[in-house]
């Protein structure tokens, strides 16, 4: 393989997910809108793509299949890649919740006790309380079998080294994933503190695009959660 020319990593966060649905992990009807317009744009922009990867969940692969109808005309094949998957953040924190709270309730149980105004609040306060446990490894996470923050973190190293092995020297090469994975990847190439990855966890638009010249086994980040849709069509979840 030549190694002289850098690669091209685009990360593309997924569409607006299905959230307080029976299942997250399915687009909603904006959120398809979102990968429409987004692939939209790039075949505006003339983007060609050599390589395309998704993470394994239904949201990532949902989204591609969005940004192909918006860019009309077929793109490369997308390759799953079970290494991007999201993290277990949101698992661990609907566990411990309960306990930080000393409550036998589950996690929904107790939100749904609160006032409807303080819900969003609450759930985001105790929520960035776990993170900042698990990313400090001061969890017991053996009773579940949860994946670690440094576990989560090798795991997403060795998936960038898995595509650089699958990619060639000069590609473009678009990968459609959860922005926990993309700060993680963030984390890695600009070795930034856990309480800036935190403030980042919440912030990453959807359908977002992050990415990071590759070359050497070393990433250089380029632009970051950049939003190519208009204001109105932009959301978090």
């Amino acid at each position: 393989m030549n190694n002289h020319i850098s690669k091209h990593l685009f990360f593309v966060r997924h569409g607006q997910a299905s959230f307080g649905e029976a299942n997250y992990d399915n687009l909603s009807q904006q959120g398809w809108q979102q990968s429409e317009l987004l692939g939209q744009a790039l075949k505006k922009d003339h983007h060609n793509f050599q390589k395309i990867f998704s993470g394994p969940h239904q949201r990532h692969f949902q989204t591609f299949q969005g940004i192909e109808k918006g860019y009309g005309e077929k793109m490369s094949s997308c390759e799953t890649i079970q290494g991007f998957a999201e993290n277990q953040l949101m698992e661990i924190a609907m566990y411990f919740i309960p306990k930080m709270l000393n409550s036998d309730l589950p996690a929904q149980a107790i939100f749904k006790q609160m006032p409807i105004e303080n819900r969003d609040g609450e759930f985001l306060k105790l929520f960035q309380q776990v993170a900042k446990k698990w990313m400090k490894n001061e969890l017991d996470l053996s009773e579940k079998k949860f994946e670690s923050y440094p576990d989560f973190l090798s795991r997403i190293q060795q998936t960038i080294a898995y595509l650089d092995s699958a990619t060639d020297s000069g590609d473009n090469v678009l990968i459609v994933t959860s922005g926990g994975t993309i700060t993680a990847v963030y984390a890695l190439a600009t070795q930034c503190s856990d309480e800036e990855i935190l403030k980042l966890n919440f912030g990453i638009k959807n359908v977002s695009v992050t990415d990071f010249n590759y070359y050497n086994n070393t990433l250089d980040l380029k632009t970051f959660n950049k939003s190519y849709l208009p204001k109105e069509f932009e959301t978090y979840i």
